[in-house]
């Protein structure tokens, strides 16, 4: 399956939302923050974004997304 362009992840209904493709980029609004989708949370319904912004952050960009990408397929 191929990515989809960047998807604003405000204007997908919710239930939907766990069809994402894991590491499609989204945004939060239209020109909102720019992001790593990684998952719905199975039981909580939690969605899980790595945002571009945090990982500069973090200072460790790889380790902030495995950590955020092994939380959202976690139980």
């Amino acid at each position: 399956m191929k990515f989809a362009r960047t998807v604003d992840i405000w204007n997908i209904p919710q239930p939907l939302v766990k069809y994402l493709q894991r590491g499609q980029w989204v945004r939060a609004g239209q020109n909102g923050d720019l992001g790593r989708f990684w998952g719905v949370k199975p039981k909580s319904g939690v969605i899980v974004v790595a945002w571009q912004g945090n990982a500069r952050n973090s200072g460790d960009h790889r380790s902030y997304n495995r950590s955020l990408h092994q939380y959202a397929i976690a139980q």
